[in-house]
């Protein structure tokens, strides 16, 4: 089967294999670990403190001021639980362990996000990053984490195993 020809293929049959690490990240991988970085740095880590706060030191927690006003029952509740989660499946799609369970867990946050953005009117930036991930958690889900992940290593993802005879 004929495939295009990616300028890193022009140094592997050369050279031996010298960029052979370079095709690794001809991958699905990349938009793994941008995602989880973006989603880790960006949005969990720092709602995941604040969400421990919350929990241990009673402090004031800004996610649950935003979610009153809408239909989600137990704001104290789902906010904890949705910073939680963001920031294990940001760790999880940067290491590459079980990709697609935790974008599964992940879709429905980006959706319940864009239901909510019209309840508070949030801004036209915020609608636009629960677009893109959800988009990224859907193809995160059909594609796997790729090459260079925890579950090719070990092979979690359902991959294929080749037979060896001997």
């Amino acid at each position: 089967m004929l495939r295009p020809l990616s300028p890193l293929d022009l140094g592997s049959r050369s050279s031996g294999g010298g960029a052979g690490f370079l095709q690794e990240f001809q991958t699905i991988a990349i938009l793994r670990i941008g995602a989880g970085l973006v989603l880790f740095l960006g949005y969990g880590l720092e709602a995941t403190l604040k969400a421990w706060h919350f929990i241990w030191s009673k402090t004031p927690f800004p996610l649950i001021q935003t979610l009153e006003p809408t239909f989600l029952p137990w704001p104290q509740v789902v906010a904890p639980t949705v910073a939680f989660i963001t920031c294990t499946v940001a760790i999880a799609w940067i290491i590459g362990f079980y990709t697609r369970l935790f974008a599964a867990l992940f879709i429905p946050l980006p959706l319940v996000a864009l239901i909510v953005a019209g309840t508070v009117k949030a801004s036209e930036a915020d609608c636009v990053v629960a677009w893109l991930f959800l988009i990224i958690g859907v193809t995160l889900l059909l594609y796997g984490s790729g090459n260079l992940s925890v579950d090719a290593l070990f092979r979690l993802g359902g991959g294929s195993r080749k037979k060896k005879l001997f």
